[in-house]
């Protein structure tokens, strides 16, 4: 069988509390307790949970952006946290994340063109293919060529995610980790990023990790979908499954607390005399 192209194992963190007294140990919050999943190439997988879950803390580990207390996170095989820096800054062209905020992940100083081409310039790519490939990644998330030499500012909130996420693919990645990619945006503009997602999906060929609290997200993307609770995974499978006959009593809530559309009140005849 070939190897899952993500594999994270019995992933634990933990992180100490302020001391209280003098004398005493400081607290610690479990974050995460033992979380395992595999991800094969093509089979994108949805996180779901509220708010305190432990999902951007997953996150932030599986990118190699904190360090577990214990357990592995395997890329194609590679212990992403037992690589030297050298080895993880080549490997990084494989794993690249989508942050929640278009806002904040964005350096307002800095041109569109070295934003896109950043993660390029960290591989040691020369200036003339960093210019041509954040072009091509660019106008892949429908934007032009020419905002290479704007900044920032001067894009909506949807259009600066599609630099985000431009700059996450230009790489060409084999897995992006996506942190609520769509929470911060306008419901008018959510539709149009996922389906930009989706295309890009089926365009390179790229594996999702899809970090969520919105399961009607996670369904339009994901072929399984894990559930995390207190750090916990309580259930996992495919979205049509878990939605539709839930098992754990916090996949319903979750399910319970999306909202409805309700029909319109039928108003009832008015008798005419």
């Amino acid at each position: 069988m070939s190897t899952p192209l993500l594999e994270v194992d019995n992933l634990v963190r933990e992180y100490a509390l302020p001391r209280e007294k003098l004398f005493e140990r400081p607290g610690k919050v479990h974050a995460l307790q033992g979380v395992s999943f595999t991800i094969e190439a093509g089979r994108s997988l949805g996180i779901v949970g509220e708010s305190g879950s432990g999902k951007s803390t997953l996150a932030r580990l599986v990118m190699a952006l904190d360090v577990p207390t214990s357990g592995s996170v395997r890329l194609l095989g590679q212990d992403l946290h037992a690589l030297p820096r050298e080895q993880l800054r080549a490997a990084r062209r494989d794993f690249q994340m989508v942050f929640q905020d278009p806002y904040g992940s964005l350096d307002p100083r800095q041109t569109v063109e070295r934003i896109v081409a950043e993660p390029l310039s960290a591989q040691g790519a020369g200036r003339d293919e960093q210019r041509q490939r954040a072009a091509e990644a660019l106008e892949a998330v429908g934007l032009r060529a020419s905002d290479l030499r704007k900044v920032p500012h001067e894009f909506s909130g949807g259009q600066r995610q599609r630099i985000a996420i431009a700059r996450a693919i230009v790489t060409r990645p084999r897995l992006v980790v996506a942190d609520e990619p769509v929470s911060a945006l306008d419901v008018s503009v959510q539709a149009q990023v996922l389906n930009l997602l989706q295309d890009l999906q089926q365009e390179f060929g790229i594996t999702y990790m899809l970090i969520s609290h919105d399961l009607a997200v996670v369904q339009h993307l994901c072929a399984e979908v894990a559930v995390l609770q207190q750090g916990r995974i309580v259930e996992q499978g495919p979205p049509e499954r878990l939605f539709a006959a839930p098992e754990h009593p916090y996949t319903r809530e979750l399910i319970a607390a999306v909202p409805q559309a309700q029909p319109p009140l039928a108003t009832a005849p008015q008798s005419r005399g």
